[in-house]
């Protein structure tokens, strides 16, 4: 009997629990770079990775994974005759599912399945979960991307970044924005449209930011679940939580640390909602 297999990049952050409790279940890594120094993103904090950066001065780089990370993973599967279910980072923000693609075309398009999953972190995990038990129900790998395709687009997310110097490095703000927003303490909201980063409002300091977004986030009218995020910002990402709680009593809450990958084109001190609309 064919078996599904989960492969999902690192970016989705999925508890090391996960990949003990599902053999079926495979991670492909990112990396993070400082100078001549390189982890696989797994292998670094954010706050770790942001006290180095501060100490030696150097910008932080970070790569997708190589054709030799998907060959690795993926071969071993197909030569057991069985078929996968690849889930990425937005495409929008990362070449990660580009890579995958082009790996697929060349091992085995017809039995290797890429999702997009449209955004990034608890977002991407959640796809994870949905997969995995459709995979132990018995459900094929072809209708198992095909729910996950529709779900990602019932997926939002919303982001208040703590600084601009990161969104400037990355080329989504100009120079002089970053400057006078910071001197004026104009903080973004910032949301993923068609899997880009987008700004959706520029609101004075960052608690009115997340006030902005959390009126954002009520507009919806069901959910199936909420998640909420930081990048090195545990306080705040409490704080956070404890008001979605408020504001969305019985919804279910997911929570987590945001990755070294996207930490490094945000930057520290960021605060973000994702959530999924009910289907």
């Amino acid at each position: 009997m064919t078996k599904v297999h989960i492969v999902v990049d690192s970016i989705a952050q999925c508890p090391p629990e996960l990949f003990a409790q599902h053999e079926n279940l495979y991670k492909v890594p990112l990396r993070v770079a400082l100078g001549d120094t390189e982890w696989r993103e797994d292998e670094i904090s954010t706050t770790e990775l942001f006290r180095r950066e501060k100490e030696t001065g150097l910008p932080i780089k970070t790569s997708q994974p190589s054709p030799g990370d998907w060959l690795q993973v993926l071969q071993p599967i197909l030569d057991a005759g069985d078929e996968v279910v690849l889930i990425t980072v937005s495409g929008g923000l990362s070449g990660t599912v580009q890579g995958a693609r082009s790996a697929a075309a060349m091992l085995a398009k017809d039995r290797i399945f890429v999702v997009d999953s449209g955004t990034a972190s608890i977002g991407e995990a959640y796809l994870v979960d949905v997969a995995l038990k459709m995979a132990d129900d018995g459900v094929g790998a072809r209708e198992i991307a095909e729910h996950l395709a529709a779900r990602a687009a019932a997926t939002h997310t919303f982001l208040v970044p703590d600084t601009l110097e990161y969104l400037h490095k990355g080329g989504r703000i100009g120079g002089a924005a970053a400057l006078f927003g910071s001197i004026l303490q104009i903080r973004p909201v910032v949301y993923l449209v068609d899997g880009k980063v987008a700004v959706l409002d520029k609101v004075r300091t960052k608690q009115r930011a997340i006030k902005r977004m959390l009126a954002e986030v009520a507009k919806y009218d069901a959910f199936e679940y909420i998640g909420v995020g930081h990048i090195d910002a545990p306080e705040e990402g409490q704080a956070l939580l404890e008001e979605v709680k408020l504001l969305f009593p019985g919804v279910p809450l997911k929570t987590a640390d945001v990755g070294a990958v996207v930490g490094a084109h945000l930057g520290p001190g960021l605060v973000g909602i994702i959530f999924q609309e009910r289907m």
